[in-house]
């Protein structure tokens, strides 16, 4: 899914992002996501059972992942949204044009030249202290797996197995504990520690919040 105009907020799996002209996201069939438009909007939504999606691209479909738009993938979509009667007429033609913005996103997302790896492990604290640096930022698996020069999907694979979690819940983890500590060491507006915590808007920081404490962010810094 991905914008063409407008955005909105997006949670997947307790990952927080947004969707964009400029970011869109990957969301594997049963994934829990929630929403929220923001505007007016015009969206691409390309839904594909994975029966259509065949060898390398079901690596796409590993983990749910917000990616980046590049002029040229805009360029494509752009032309996904000007024909789209000819999808409604023909659905080989509107695969086959799916299957090509896919093909585009793996190209974009696979880097192999070089990897964050010691004997087939990732560096975890060289990992973490980028992710401390760069909290208040959408940090999809597709950057992290940028950052360790892996694919999104060997990346997750590799995390789920050192850390014992999957990177979207560590991620939420860092975010909670970072909010928390803003919430019990500052004065701050709730909207500015969601900010700085790396949530996407002030509700879905909420959202989180009181799912992982129990309370929302107010009660903890006024209980009864």
């Amino acid at each position: 899914m991905i914008a063409l105009r407008g955005r909105a907020e997006f949670e997947i799996n307790g990952c927080s992002g947004r969707v964009d002209p400029l970011h869109g996201c990957l969301i594997p069939g049963g994934d829990v996501h929630f929403y929220e438009g923001i505007g007016n909007n015009t969206h691409i939504i390309v839904d594909l059972p994975l029966t259509v999606v065949e060898g390398e691209l079901l690596r796409l479909f590993d983990a749910a992942q917000y990616f980046e738009a590049d002029t040229s993938m805009r360029l494509l979509l752009s032309y996904l949204h000007r024909e789209t009667a000819m999808w409604e007429k023909s659905p080989e033609a509107a695969e086959g044009v799916a299957i090509c913005l896919l093909t585009s996103l793996y190209q974009r997302s696979f880097d192999n030249r070089r990897t964050l790896l010691s004997r087939g492990k990732l560096d975890l604290p060289a990992l973490e202290e980028y992710i401390l640096r760069h909290l208040n930022e959408p940090l999809p698996v597709s950057r992290l797996a940028r950052f360790a020069h892996v694919s999104a999907g060997h990346f997750h694979a590799l995390f789920r197995e050192e850390a014992g979690m999957t990177p979207g819940q560590y991620l939420w983890e860092l975010r909670l504990k970072r909010a928390q500590q803003l919430l019990l060491e500052t004065a701050l507006p709730l909207v500015d520690v969601a900010e700085q915590a790396g949530f996407s808007s002030q509700s879905s920081f909420t959202h989180a919040f009181r799912r992982r404490f129990g309370v929302s962010p107010g009660r903890l810094r006024k209980p009864c």
